[in-house]
């Protein structure tokens, strides 16, 4: 699989395009971390830093421009694609500014009166939406960028875009319409939590990181959720935000009660816990305020 991507490059180079790296930082090990030890951090930008989403930017994607392709580490990255560490593009005339400002535009998605942001770092989502985007409507999703090189989760994937330029807002964003495997869902759902949990239980979540990787706890919790059926944002958030706690982690309110529902299963979990919580405080509790933004899990 390696010789698409090494052919893409290739032909890339041979033409005297700019490549850009689009990085999730979320992927394990962090790529920013590696590529910052390799000296290739030299013109970047942190694409949620100065939005909206300014405290998520620890987490957020991050565009860099590939000054040395012939690094090793890229071709430790190539080499090693199921890390979903992002995905490549060229650039005849690169300006990271220009492609920030494009990215910024399509960062959200609207629908239903909820906005969820749009993981197009993620070499599965992107990598599926450009394949299934025709030609006409390919262009208003990779703007200035020529070309791509994505991993899609079992092959790589070079889509050519064949009018590259800008498309400023406001245009139509034909890649909501395009529903999700139930694989990249929850491949989704794993790195919106991850994201989730940064922002609202950074302290708590920092320490638990130092014990263990934080997607094999999550993934765990993320088991206990499906066998109880607490299907809900809500609910998996309730969960983890008390999991993380070590006077919550055993404690005997999560097990089901023989012929419980799902619903009550879950208040009379609410309420044991926070019994329990007062108890702990010697004062009452305040409601609980899961502040998060509408519609993440997309």
């Amino acid at each position: 699989m390696i010789e698409v991507a090494q052919s893409w490059l290739a032909d890339q180079l041979a033409q005297q395009r700019e490549l850009v790296l689009v990085i999730d930082r979320l992927a394990e090990p962090d790529p920013i971390k590696a590529l910052f030890s390799a000296d290739l951090m030299q013109d970047y930008v942190n694409l949620y830093q100065g939005t909206e989403f300014a405290d998520m930017a620890d987490v957020g994607p991050w565009l860099v421009r590939l000054h040395n392709p012939d690094a090793e580490l890229m071709q430790t990255l190539l080499n090693t694609p199921e890390g979903d560490w992002g995905w490549l593009a060229s650039d005849d005339q690169l300006d990271l500014q220009t492609l920030a400002k494009h990215w910024r535009e399509r960062m959200l998605i609207d629908e239903q009166e909820q906005r969820a942001l749009y993981r197009f770092q993620d070499n599965r989502v992107i990598a599926r939406h450009l394949a299934e985007l025709g030609e006409m409507q390919r262009p208003l999703l990779l703007g200035p960028l020529t070309s791509a090189l994505c991993w899609d989760g079992q092959a790589w994937q070079s889509i050519h875009n064949p009018r590259p330029s800008l498309y400023p807002a406001p245009f139509e964003k034909p890649w909501q319409e395009l529903a999700e495997s139930e694989a990249v869902t929850q491949a989704i759902l794993r790195h919106n939590l991850e994201q989730w949990l940064w922002q609202n239980h950074s302290a708590a979540t920092a320490q638990l990181a130092e014990t263990q990787p934080l997607s094999s706890w999550l993934d765990a919790q993320l088991g206990k959720a499906k066998n109880w059926r607490w299907h809900s944002l809500e609910r998996i958030q309730f969960l983890l935000q008390h999991q993380l706690q070590p006077a919550f982690i055993d404690h005997s309110a999560w097990t089901a009660l023989k012929g419980e529902t799902p619903d009550a299963h879950f208040a009379r979990t609410s309420r044991e816990l926070a019994a329990c919580e007062v108890l702990r405080n010697g004062d009452a509790v305040q409601p609980s305020t899961n502040q998060h933004l509408e519609g993440e899990l997309v």
